[in-house]
């Protein structure tokens, strides 16, 4: 059994398990101390997470080993590097997969990517104000350099 975390549209039972089908969800959580950002997942966005002053919601799901496979095609090693993070519970300390976007450009992401965020933060009752915020950050970006990508005229 292989634990990961997510706090992207994967939220969405639905969604992992087209992809999973062995995964359960085993809880819902805060992790104090992020904020979301959205940077380029080929020809949209997606959100990654950064140090930070917001507490972005995620899930932790169950998922047999037989479905990793497939959850490595989901968050490919050219884009996101794999971590493990330890969650401490009233139990006992899971270690926890987590995968984190390279530094790609930011960008914002296309209306699809933002729907399903907007779905799983509803399906988990979620606060969806970490989403609008990293949107509104990367709006900032495009403002401010008249581009999302500094120092560059793209």
């Amino acid at each position: 059994m292989v634990y990961l975390l997510t706090y992207d549209g994967y939220m969405k039972e639905e969604y992992l398990e087209e992809i999973c089908p062995s995964a359960i969800l085993f809880m819902q959580c805060g992790l104090k101390d992020c904020t979301l950002e959205f940077r380029r997942f080929y020809e949209t966005a997606m959100p990654t997470l950064k140090v930070g002053d917001e507490i972005v919601p995620a899930v932790i799901w169950k998922i047999e080993e037989t479905d990793w496979q497939n959850i490595e095609l989901v968050y490919p090693s050219e884009i996101y590097e794999r971590g493990v993070w330890n969650f401490r519970t009233e139990k006992n300390v899971l270690e926890v997969t987590v995968f984190l976007m390279k530094e790609t450009p930011f960008a914002f992401p296309k209306e699809k990517e933002v729907e399903a965020m907007e779905e799983a933060y509803e399906e988990h009752s979620f606060d969806y104000s970490c989403v609008e915020n990293a949107l509104d950050r990367t709006k900032d970006r495009e403002e401010a350099y008249g581009t999302l990508y500094p120092r560059t005229d793209r």
